[in-house]
């Protein structure tokens, strides 16, 4: 695939939200994958050792293991925090790199793209309730500078995303409004930021279900949530997003990198070494 037909740039910006089917090859997921097996094992062996856990559950497959693990332990919060959020590794270059998403991307705002420094890995445990987003905007979680540019927001699982594991919901056309206030504390858990029922756009909610190799592209005032994972594994997926490297990110002072130039051909990150790199030299604590 290469880029956007004309067909779903247009829905795209009128409804903002687009889904896509069989965008990716699912290895383009493998190294990432062994990187978390890699982590979780090696906190496994350790709580064993240290009789926090009594099984190592090494039978389990990636969307389970995790969450067998997590039950066991009194604090699951240090082993959940090493598979959250920012993992500057050489399997998340590999996905955030990818030519079929920066092609998509070019489609939309043109060749010169930044991969954008908010980013997620996220793991959405069984009947647990941390895992369950209320209604927001990703401009409600971002500095207000950024409000006038355009970004191309990829949701992305890593196992098929369904009804009963809680896909993804949008609200179709919202990505008119401007930014709604959000309120702390929101949520079953009170763990995230949202918009109250009261102050929610108008338009059709529509359930996202994603088969893996497939995304849902978003804007970053499209209203969106997650419903509870009723299934027996983790909902695994990936939050990616795409701007011009010369407009606000609303995280000032944490760098991206650049995902393809035309201007400045050499100016590519071609390595996670070199990205982790950029981000060093900005003095931004790990995982930022």
């Amino acid at each position: 695939m290469s880029g956007l037909t004309p067909q779903q740039l247009d829905f795209y910006r009128e409804q903002g939200y687009l889904l896509v089917e069989n965008v990716l090859d699912p290895a383009v997921f493998d190294l990432l994958r062994s990187e978390v097996d890699e982590t979780v094992d090696a906190f496994a062996r350790q709580a064993l050792a240290d009789r926090r856990i009594t099984e190592l559950h090494e039978e389990e497959p990636f969307e389970r293991r995790l969450h067998r693990l997590a039950v066991q332990l009194d604090d699951p919060e240090p082993l959940l925090a090493l598979v959250r959020g920012k993992m500057r590794s050489p399997g998340m270059f590999r996905i955030y790199a990818c030519e079929a998403l920066v092609d998509m991307v070019e489609s939309v705002i043109g060749p010169e793209i930044l991969a954008h420094p908010q980013f997620n890995i996220r793991a959405k445990r069984p009947g647990v309730d941390e895992g369950v987003v209320p209604w927001h905007q990703d401009l409600g979680y971002l500095e207000r500078s950024a409000a006038e540019t355009f970004m191309v927001n990829f949701w992305i699982p890593l196992v098929d995303a369904t009804l009963e594991n809680g896909c993804l919901e949008v609200i179709a056309g919202s990505h008119r409004s401007e930014l709604i206030e959000h309120q702390r504390g929101m949520g079953p858990a009170g763990n995230f930021k949202g918009v109250v029922d009261e102050e929610l756009p108008p338009g059709e909610h529509v359930p996202c279900p994603v088969r893996t190799g497939g995304v849902l592209l978003i804007q970053h005032t499209t209203m969106h949530r997650s419903q509870p994972n009723l299934s027996d594994h983790i909902r695994w997926s990936l939050d990616l997003r795409y701007s011009h490297p010369d407009l606000p990110t609303g995280r000032e002072g944490v760098p991206g990198f650049i995902a393809r130039s035309r201007r400045d051909p050499a100016s590519v990150c071609g390595s996670a070494e070199e990205w982790v790199g950029i981000v060093e030299s900005a003095g931004v604590p790990e995982r930022s």
